[in-house]
């Protein structure tokens, strides 16, 4: 077998080389694939988070806007006068110019037994 010349030692040698790199670049392509799958993964779990998140604050978004409104009724009626009051304060004039639990009963629409007490109360003593 005849030695082999300085061209056939590089020939070899760059072969080798050429084998190497492409070993080195399919273990790197194979690595960055599985990097990529579990990038993925994440990708898709901190979406489907968002998207619960997203819902859960549109669900309080709504709950806040019902609420504001129930205590603006709420706001609205306290400081609204009552018609209980109206009658009340009604019935209770009547009672102090003499009228009877009969008349107001008539008049404002009141139980029996709440025009006799309020005409006991309006009387004179």
């Amino acid at each position: 077998m005849a030695s082999w010349s300085l061209l056939h030692w590089l020939l070899a040698g760059n072969i080798g080389l050429l084998v190497l790199v492409a070993l080195v670049l399919w273990a790197v392509h194979r690595q960055q694939q599985r990097d990529y799958r579990a990038l993925d993964g994440r990708i898709a779990a901190i979406e489907g988070n968002h998207q619960a998140i997203s819902r859960s604050a549109i669900g309080v978004g709504r709950r806040v806007k019902e609420l504001e409104g129930r205590l603006q009724k709420v706001q609205k009626s306290a400081l609204a006068p009552k018609t209980d009051d109206k009658v009340y304060h009604h019935a209770s004039r009547l009672a102090g110019m003499g009228a009877s639990a009969a008349e107001l009963v008539e008049n404002c629409g009141m139980a029996r037994g709440e025009a006799e007490l309020l005409v006991s109360l309006r009387r004179p003593h």
